[in-house]
């Protein structure tokens, strides 16, 4: 006998289409959850099922404006920290973890400052802080700083100004994270790590331009060039008992210097006396071994 001999009655044939149907919608269901867990930001909006930008704060309306308590900030969620550049003048913060994980910063460019939510770059992203006790450096730009929290839950950290390590010999080693300054003309450096932990660069110059150029880890040896600028910002993230880092900058040669003029001018006639000292180094007959010449050695 083969299958298509066998026949099914009707209310067999209408159990079974109701168990399909019913297998289908706990699958849609099971897949539509395990999409929300993947994808945090996906959910029911005004504008209905979609993309949510409470994981994007930069993109709402009116973001939580987040304040200081002395040198704390905390906050429930995302939100903005505002800080005007007579208030910041420039100097770098250093950015501590004390409560929660999974905090990422942003930091607004200064061309989108002051722009609305929907005209707006992305912002650059300057860290991500996975547990208390991570710490990062926020440099601000030459403008306001707009520094952006993306988190779920409750935070805190501390924001206080950093120590900035001036590289006035053009070379520095060191373990750990470290901020470093350069002022000169130098446009390039070389970088290295010795050890198995990790080893992050990031370069910002005084125009708020900021690019990680090294995201690395173990051994490394490689030279980063940056546009020409009046100072760079150095940041180096490294595990402090796995490595060892040095910045070695490629400093540039002196200038060559003018050529003296030639002490025979031409409105000055060529010497006829062999023992006038404008003759010395030219054509001219070579003066006696009487002359000014060093006698030193000599009886």
């Amino acid at each position: 006998m083969s299958l298509s001999d066998i026949t099914v009655s009707k209310p067999a044939s209408k159990r079974i289409s109701s168990f399909s149907v019913g297998v289908w919608l706990v699958g849609t269901i099971a897949l539509l959850i395990g999409s929300l867990s993947a994808f945090d930001n996906v959910g029911i909006g005004d504008d209905g099922f979609g993309a949510l930008d409470a994981d994007r704060p930069w993109e709402q309306e009116e973001p939580a404006i987040l304040t200081a308590d002395g040198d704390v900030y905390s906050g429930t969620g995302s939100g903005l920290i505002s800080i005007p550049l007579e208030e910041h003048d420039g100097q770098p913060y250093l950015v501590n973890l004390v409560d929660g994980e999974n905090v990422d910063l942003y930091r607004t460019r200064p061309e989108d400052l002051g722009r609305p939510a929907d005209d707006r770059g992305y912002p650059d992203n300057i860290a991500y802080m996975y547990e208390p006790g991570s710490d990062t450096y926020v440099i601000p730009p030459d403008a306001d700083l707009e520094l952006w929290v993306r988190a779920e839950g409750d935070w805190s950290f501390t924001m206080a100004r950093a120590e900035v390590h001036e590289m006035t010999t053009g070379y520095s080693t060191g373990s750990g994270n470290g901020l470093l300054l350069y002022r000169g003309d130098a446009v390039s450096a070389l970088f290295t790590h010795s050890g198995d932990g990790t080893f992050f660069v990031t370069i910002q110059t005084a125009d708020g331009e900021s690019e990680q150029p090294i995201i690395d880890s173990g051994d490394v040896d490689q030279r980063v060039s940056w546009d020409p600028t009046d100072s760079v910002f150095i940041t180096i993230e490294s595990d402090i008992d796995r490595g060892v880092w040095s910045v070695d900058i490629d400093e540039l040669a002196d200038a060559p210097r003018e050529p003296s003029p030639d002490p025979i001018s031409p409105t000055r006639p060529a010497p006829t006396d062999p023992t006038d000292p404008a003759t010395f180094g030219s054509d001219a007959t070579s003066p006696p071994t009487t002359s000014a010449r060093s006698t030193r050695g000599t009886p």
